[in-house]
């Protein structure tokens, strides 16, 4: 099987995914690192007019080609660099001075149901009922993971103005993913990347402009800050989006966004693995939880008639 072919299998989309979530989960270990040290607008700016500069030279040859291509869809890639990339971090790092972090984890966890309905509602995808069921599945299991198996304090949450940002980011999420499965095979997956990354640097300039007060003003670049750029701009820019939406084209909006779900257990792996914070047995039976939601999402339907069909044989 050729290339070409191989890439748009669903067995394809599954590998762009997991590899897309690997480059993604170490964002916020990064994050993490970078707290208090760097306006949000501000690294998000740098990370990616360091990720254009890095893409450029393998970017801009399709780009060129398919201009005609990148005119016709300027509104859809504007979408796509102002909801994935302009505005999203940059809202999660302002909502995340005053919503605290369960809020944030659970709301954030609308984006698979609202991609699910906006892609039924606009792309006309057909889901099942094991749909739904999947993502009530995947969801208990994050709340599992954020309250760290206490469900009570899911009664003592409180609502704050960053959480309306948060919910912002999850219809954004929803929308970045819904309009890339609609331009998906319409143009390259280089000269998208190489779209979002011009339209969402462009766009992020005003962001970083309001944050200063119309001043440039540039952090101390330590060690820290370089190596994370760094890492930012080629994993969890570069390819974390070039494998995201490799999926999307591959296996759809609706079930590419179920594995926003594996994106709290997998940093608490990558942060393990780099940092050295400890895993327990709650986040490993919350991950288990949240892997049968998305195995039940995609494969429920599935595994209804093959038991239908082994109980039959029987």
């Amino acid at each position: 099987m050729k290339w070409s072919e191989f890439k748009k299998t669903e067995k394809a989309g599954y590998i762009f995914i997991v590899l897309g979530i690997l480059n993604w989960s170490g964002n916020f270990v990064a994050a993490r690192g970078l707290a208090g040290t760097i306006d949000p607008a501000t690294l998000n700016l740098l990370r990616w007019v360091l990720a254009t500069l890095i893409f450029l030279p393998f970017g801009i040859k399709a780009f060129m080609k398919e201009r005609h291509l990148v005119a016709r869809y300027w509104k859809e890639l504007s979408v796509i660099a102002l909801c994935g990339i302009s505005l999203y971090d940059t809202l999660v790092f302002i909502a995340g001075a005053t919503s605290e972090a369960l809020n944030m984890s659970l709301i954030s966890t609308m984006s698979p149901l609202l991609t699910a309905l906006i892609a039924q509602f606009f792309l006309k995808e057909k889901l099942k009922p094991s749909m739904y069921a999947g993502i009530a599945v995947s969801t208990f299991g994050v709340a599992l993971l954020v309250t760290d198996g206490s469900l009570e304090a899911l009664l003592h949450m409180r609502l704050a103005k960053g959480d309306l940002l948060i919910l912002c980011t999850a219809m954004m999420s929803a929308i970045y993913n819904t309009v890339v499965n609609k331009v998906a095979g319409k143009i390259s997956q280089t000269t998208l990347l190489m779209s979002c990354c011009l339209f969402g640097t462009l766009y992020i300039i005003p962001l970083y402009f309001w944050e200063t007060g119309g001043q440039i003003v540039m952090p101390e670049f330590t060690y820290n800050l370089v190596v994370s750029l760094i890492y930012l701009s080629v994993f969890a820019s570069i390819l974390c989006y070039l494998f995201w939406n490799m999926a999307v084209e591959a296996i759809g909006a609706s079930k590419a966004a179920l594995f926003y779900y594996t994106l709290p257990p997998a940093s608490a792996v990558v942060a393990w693995f780099v940092i050295h914070e400890p895993v327990n047995m709650n986040q490993v039976f919350s991950g288990m939880i949240i892997l049968a939601g998305i195995i039940f999402a995609l494969y429920g339907g599935s595994l209804n008639f093959m038991r239908r069909k082994a109980h039959n044989y029987g």
